[in-house]
């Protein structure tokens, strides 16, 4: 008797990986790794390595086996895209190290690297803000949108040097400890913008941290602003109490199964969102739960990925 096959994720729900999480991994690896779970969309992790960390054992956001500098990315891209392709991937975007705050400069090499390596997203996200600092929220809603606009405006010069690549869109995170952790923040900010060329990661293990809302709305709320999940579990975890008997939560990265957000109800309004957008959203894998390798993670993810779509 044949094995029973995987449940299978609706297509306009194509799988997706940061390097981030493959730590451990060369380049060639992580391409192989990737073509055994059926993953499509590859995200470059183009980042410099700190001293401190490069002769410490690898890890997510330390050291790194395949050490992919923002120069390099830029230098090597167009063989890096080959290779993505050549392996049947789709080479989509890249998590540079940056964020709205950073230089103009940074910003155009990031944006040059990204469309040297056939990649059409780039991460771009507002820089954290202190939790226990107020603001003028209004005043720093105007900067953000002042500074996406700067960079739309570098992408666009940049983009003239890569006439064959596709319009480089940016991507901002839904995630914690930034001024927009919530759909309804993001959607917000990115409101002026054209969707096709300013979207959202729609963060689910960020959202156990802070935004928690239902699915539906957050996903109703940013409407043609979804362009891709990242895709992982998270749980909140009390603190232990101050000195005053307080506590507070922290969160912890899990499987999808034990994620204080119910999975397969968002996947399955993800799929509906996408029908009636009428394009793909990319399910890209970001699990950093301890004590697991790369591989072990992402074999883990994708398999409860599946899970959520069997009948």
């Amino acid at each position: 008797m044949d094995d029973p096959q995987p449940p299978a994720v609706p297509a306009n729900l194509p799988l997706g990986v940061t390097a981030v999480m493959l730590p451990e991994l060369s380049f060639a690896e992580q391409l192989a790794l990737c073509g055994r779970l059926g993953v499509t969309h590859y995200v470059y992790r183009p980042r410099v390595i700190p001293d401190d960390q490069r002769d410490r054992p690898f890890s997510n956001w330390g050291n790194h086996a395949f050490d992919l500098t923002p120069q390099r990315l830029l230098n090597e891209g167009a063989e890096l895209a080959e290779r993505v392709k050549a392996a049947g991937l789709i080479p989509f975007g890249t998590v540079h190290q940056l964020n709205l705050d950073s230089s103009d400069e940074e910003i155009a090499l990031a944006c040059r690297g990204t469309l040297a390596a056939g990649a059409s997203r780039m991460r771009l996200s507002p820089a954290p803000v202190p939790s226990d600092v107020l603001f003028d929220w209004p005043k720093l809603k105007d900067r953000l949108q002042g500074r996406f606009r700067d960079a739309l405006a570098i992408a666009d010069s940049v983009q003239q040097d890569f006439p064959a690549a596709a319009t480089l869109k940016f991507t901002s995170e839904i995630h914690a400890r930034q001024p927009t952790p919530t759909a309804g923040l993001a959607r917000h900010v990115l409101e002026p913008f054209d969707p096709g060329r300013v979207g959202a990661i729609l963060d689910l293990p960020n959202l156990t941290r802070e935004g928690l809302t239902m699915p539906a709305v957050s996903i109703s709320v940013l409407g043609p602003y979804v362009d891709h999940c990242h895709v992982g579990g998270g749980r909140r975890a009390s603190r232990a109490a101050d000195e005053r008997g307080f506590t507070g939560s922290d969160a912890a990265f899990t499987s999808l199964r034990e994620s204080d957000l119910h999975i397969p109800t968002w996947l399955r309004l993800i799929a509906e969102h996408a029908d009636a957008l009428g394009r793909d959203i990319p399910l890209v894998c970001e699990d950093y739960s301890p004590g697991m390798t790369g591989v072990e993670r992402l074999t883990r993810t994708v398999g409860e990925v599946r899970d959520c779509f069997a009948d």
